[in-house]
């Protein structure tokens, strides 16, 4: 009975572990681990100071002595210096106190602070709510069934002495703790974009997901360590029918809560509630392997339960690793093609896009930002451009649920952006505002030609090609008016040779002048 009573603490204790662990690295943040690794390796020379330690003296070794000790007890700016002495291991140990650990708490500390000034600020975010209050309130009743499993499934297992089952009640436990971590990140997840996070809060689902993953490697890994314990030193007591009745009591009320919990994931698109969902199958599948386990080991064949164990551990790592690959595929901005053929099916159906490619997606907390390229009449205005882009926009967003954002990048000809002659012939190209330039000075030299109302340059893959819109002497006939017109054509195209077509038209809404003093 002692041994179970030390098994089943160490399986709870290697339970809670990663489950800290993972709160501590996500509240951390990226810039803690950077610190960390930024953190140069103890050596018998000078330190680098961290930013939040006290700077360090030289380290020498002493001939006489193998101990490490300082130099010198100069005084140092920022307070009285830290004496590093000792055996070299005892060096180490001080120093990843100072560099590692000290500079990580820290962080911490900086990011909880700013991230509760953030929720303080936010005048939206002080009222904002989970987009389903279901979400919330399924999460809470997971975390009250999960509570209640881990101290039944405890004292099943203890009084049961079934391994499988203190492996089921460390499931339970850290069950609870992602369901703590799914309320943190839809809350976060909630909150409106701002300055800092123009984009919105989604990665913190994300986030979420990561840890646990993160938190169901750990855990299986610990699961399977006890159960390999287990098998390697059974226990000759018979198993008790209490395990099997929590056993079975886990599988229902555990398939009830990852039905409920999917769907409403699945109404929300949320990867966070999907994930603590299967984080409850997971839960459900292992405790009906513990169930095949008890009953083989009460038939007579206790090996059955230990290695029901190591079957546990095995499906609750591979849950976490599938979670955790969805989750860095995720914030690792990984194309989601199912959403990409769905805009461009939608894209190639409003009326003046001629193509649509280069469709770009990235997820962010169940939703996806769309990138796209339409290709319009290459001679459409850009206001009219415009239009048919802001419709494209607006019907991706009404047919297709999972994006939430699209940006639409117009183009008048197919062009490719990895192809270095069409980029280096379109950047050598002169601007349009030059071209207008030279053509209004090249036609303010026709005596016939009074005025030029606009000059609209078109880039085209031949070339540029302009059309001119001027005003014309008002005893001009058609006939002249043609020919002023070839002249102006001609000369244009002689004096600009990257002009490949000229198109002149009459301004015939200027009234002429003899109408205007009348």
């Amino acid at each position: 009975r002692a041994a179970l009573v030390r098994r089943a603490a160490l399986v709870l204790i290697m339970s809670m572990a990663p489950s800290a662990l993972g709160l501590l690295l996500l509240l951390a943040g990226s810039d803690a681990l950077n610190t960390c690794l930024r953190a140069p390796p103890p050596t018998y020379g000078h330190y680098a100071a961290s930013p939040y330690s006290r700077a360090l003296p030289p380290l020498m070794h002493s001939p006489a002595s193998r101990h490490a000790h300082l130099d010198a007890h100069d005084p140092v700016e920022g307070g009285e210096q830290e004496m590093l002495t000792g055996p070299p291991h005892e060096v180490v140990v001080k120093y990843f106190k100072t560099q590692v650990v000290r500079p990580l708490v820290m962080h911490c500390v900086i990011f909880g602070s700013s991230m509760v000034r953030h929720l303080r600020k936010n005048h939206a975010a002080k009222t904002a709510g989970y987009s389903d209050s279901s979400a919330a309130r399924i999460t809470w009743i997971g975390a009250a069934v999960n509570l209640f499993l881990t101290f039944v499934k405890l004292l099943a297992g203890l009084l049961g002495n079934s391994s499988a089952m203190l492996s089921d009640a460390g499931h339970s436990l850290s069950d609870l703790i992602s369901d703590g971590l799914t309320l943190i990140t839809l809350r976060m997840s909630q909150l409106p974009p701002d300055d800092d996070h123009p984009y919105g809060h989604g990665r913190f689902e994300s986030l979420g997901s990561l840890g646990i993953a993160g938190l169901l490697l750990l855990a299986g890994f610990s699961f399977g360590a006890s159960a390999y314990d287990a098998l390697r030193r059974p226990s000759l007591k018979p198993l008790g029918s209490i395990a099997l009745f929590a056993a079975v009591a886990s599988i229902l009320s555990k398939e009830i809560l990852f039905r409920a919990t999917a769907r409403i994931g699945r109404r929300l698109n949320s990867q966070m509630l999907m994930a603590n969902a299967w984080h409850h199958r997971s839960d459900a599948l292992s405790s009906v392997v513990a169930v095949l386990g008890i009953a083989g080991a009460m038939l007579g064949l206790p090996v059955l339960d230990p290695i029901a164990g190591l079957l546990v551990a095995g499906m609750v790592s591979s849950m976490g690793l599938r979670i955790g690959i969805e989750a860095v595929m995720e914030l690792t901005d990984t194309h989601d093609f199912e959403a990409t053929q769905s805009v461009h099916r939608v894209a190639t159906g409003i009326p003046g896009v001629q193509r649509a490619w280069q469709i770009r997606s990235r997820s962010m907390g169940g939703a996806s930002l769309v990138d796209l390229a339409i290709q319009v009449e290459p001679k459409l205005t850009a206001s009219s451009a415009h239009k048919v882009a802001e419709e494209v926009r607006m019907e991706v967003l009404n047919s297709v649920p999972r994006v939430s954002e699209v940006l639409v990048h117009v183009d008048t000809a197919p062009h490719d952006a990895s192809c270095p002659l069409q980029t280096q012939v379109m950047q050598s190209a002169r601007s349009h505002l030059e071209v207008e330039e030279q053509v209004r000075q090249e036609l303010s030299q026709l005596r016939e030609l009074t005025g030029v109302t606009s000059v609209l340059v078109h880039y085209l893959p031949a070339g540029l090609t302009v059309d001119v819109q001027a005003t014309m002497a008002d005893h001009l006939r058609v006939d002249e008016l043609r020919g002023v017109a070839a002249v102006a054509r001609r000369k244009l195209m002689q004096s600009a040779p990257d002009i490949t077509a000229v198109r002149v038209s009459v301004d015939l809404q200027t009234e002429p002048a003899s109408l205007q003093s009348a």
